[in-house]
């Protein structure tokens, strides 16, 4: 006789009048905390990066509150979930190997870019470097296109733990999150949005943690845990699964190729994420008190993805399989709705309106960052360059502009065709976005031999392997994810580094003085 698993909890009404004041609250402080910042942002420059004097805290918060994004919060519970131990390699448990050398390694660079040069953007950086404009405008779209595609992420993710504790259309969500994205956007530019990353990364690391620890009692303890998992089937409580083998987008739960790759991914994103490192060009000059200071608050934030993993272990012992699908949802997303569910199981409308902030939080702080980097390099790095004659103003205006355009085209995407399953939607834009930056700016940072013909090569290589991994990874299951991953990254660097020895280097006195 089949096992007979619980239905997942009902939404109520106090579910859902909880849940609506509740994100209120957040977004009524979000929206004056960017009000509160509009007269720093009068000028193009504020606009983009604030008066460069953001403190270690800030700084520290707003860094992982990009990271964290819906993939961290509520994507991959739904991986750890379906997949059991063997899908935390995809969910998270890499995190601090990359986010502590993108603040030790790359911020200080990025800073020091900003605060000697003037850059306002990421792809401003790279066209400081390399005195190039067209690499950095081709640096430009490839992040627009690649944001893009990771931006459908953070509507899903909102709009699922919506309709999951409240029963509210989770259409309407996303409408709401794009709202409120725009205002402290529009109005707050960089300072705007940073303090408000501060504020989502504090209640996104409070709400992921209370879930956790709750989930972790709820589950009766580790070995109660595991004993549970292991009783539906003993594959969800290995380090790999071999029987993933057969499924090439799942490789980085099936075997060792797998997890190679995503401890590289999870490493070159942290440090190339255009939208992270972003965070570090309006940080004041840090002394070593402030470097400690943000290293701790770095070291919390960046432990989040444990508490999760686990709530989507919990999930899989209390419900089984049973959330393969959800009536209402798009197929598969049910999967992503574990958290959820299992709050309001555990906890009630406390915890899983707590919980629901936390997602909010952690969706719109990536994607407001996200939507900042695309409107700021449309506006800085590709019509700046092309219009020289522009004014600042004008500029500004143009950024003002595109700031809904970007909020609203994802939104379309995620509405239209939303992703079966979040994490491998997001993974796949993470193996471009790391594999690329990674390079080009992290590492350009510190070889003074890289010229702009290897960046171009780079930024081409790693382009045309997002367009290939999407169809023969994600479409007809062709290639393994792991080896797309590891040719995407190995592949990018090869280009970097053999393009840049054969190629011209810049005058040495231009070197030196972006060394010096």
């Amino acid at each position: 006789m089949a096992p007979s698993w619980p239905d997942p909890p009902k939404p109520t009404p106090e579910y859902f009048v909880s849940g609506a004041l509740a994100l209120a609250g957040f977004l009524i402080a979000c929206i004056l905390l960017g009000f509160m910042a509009k007269k720093r942002s009068s000028s193009f420059e504020l606009f983009l990066v604030g008066g460069r004097d953001i403190g270690p805290v800030i700084t520290g918060l707003a860094l992982c509150a990009t990271w964290m994004s819906g993939w961290a919060s509520l994507g991959l519970m739904g991986i750890t979930y379906w997949f059991g131990w063997p899908g935390m390699w995809l969910a998270g448990v890499w995190t601090l190997l990359g986010l502590a050398p993108a603040a030790l390694i790359t911020g200080p660079k990025m800073r020091a870019y900003s605060a000697k040069f003037g850059a306002a953007t990421v792809p401003d950086v790279i066209g400081i470097r390399f005195d190039s404009k067209l690499t950095q405008a081709m640096a430009a779209a490839a992040m627009i296109i690649l944001l893009m595609v990771y931006s459908v992420g953070q509507y899903t993710a909102g709009a699922t733990a919506w309709y999951a504790i409240t029963g509210y259309p989770w259409e309407v969500c996303m409408l709401l999150s794009a709202f409120v994205a725009f205002i402290y956007l529009a109005f707050g530019g960089y300072t705007g949005t940073q303090w408000t990353l501060a504020l989502q990364g504090l209640l996104l690391t409070i709400g992921c943690f209370a879930l956790g620890i709750a989930s972790l009692a709820f589950a009766g303890g580790p070995e109660a845990l595991n004993a549970r998992l292991a009783a539906q089937a003993p594959e969800l409580v290995g380090l790999v699964n071999p029987k993933l083998s057969g499924v090439p987008a799942a490789q980085f739960a099936a075997d060792w190729v797998g997890v190679l790759a995503t401890a590289i991914m999870f490493f070159t994103m942290a440090i190339g994420f255009p939208h992270n490192v972003a965070r570090f060009l309006g940080m004041r000059k840090f002394t070593k008190r402030d470097f400690a200071i943000m290293m701790a608050v770095i070291a919390i934030g960046g432990s989040v993805p444990w508490a999760n993993l686990i709530v989507g272990l919990a999930a899989r012992a209390h419900f089984g399989p049973r959330l393969a699908g959800i009536p209402g949802m798009p197929s598969g997303l049910g999967r992503d709705a574990a958290a959820p569910l299992l709050a309001m199981v555990i906890g009630g409308v406390p915890l899983s309106t707590l919980y629901l902030v936390a997602v909010f939080a952690a969706s719109l702080s990536t994607l407001a960052a996200m939507v900042m980097v695309m409107a700021g390099n449309v506006a800085k790095d590709i019509l700046g360059i092309y219009m020289p004659k522009a004014s600042k103003g004008t500029l500004l205006a143009l950024t003002r502009i595109l700031i809904p355009i970007f909020a609203l085209i994802p939104l379309y995407w995620a509405i239209a065709r939303p992703p079966p399953l979040l994490a491998y939607l997001m993974a796949g834009a993470a193996v471009g976005l790391g594999s690329i930056f990674f390079f080009v700016v992290a590492v350009s940072f510190y070889w003074k031999g890289a010229t702009k013909y290897g960046a171009m090569a780079c930024i081409a290589y790693g382009m045309a392997m997002c367009a290939l991994g999407g169809y023969y990874v994600y479409t007809i299951n062709a290639w393994g994810w792991g080896y797309w991953q590891l040719a995407t990254f190995i592949g990018c660097g090869a280009l970097y580094f053999l393009v840049s020895l054969l190629t011209p280097k810049p005058p040495k006195e231009r070197i030196d003085r972006l060394f010096s």
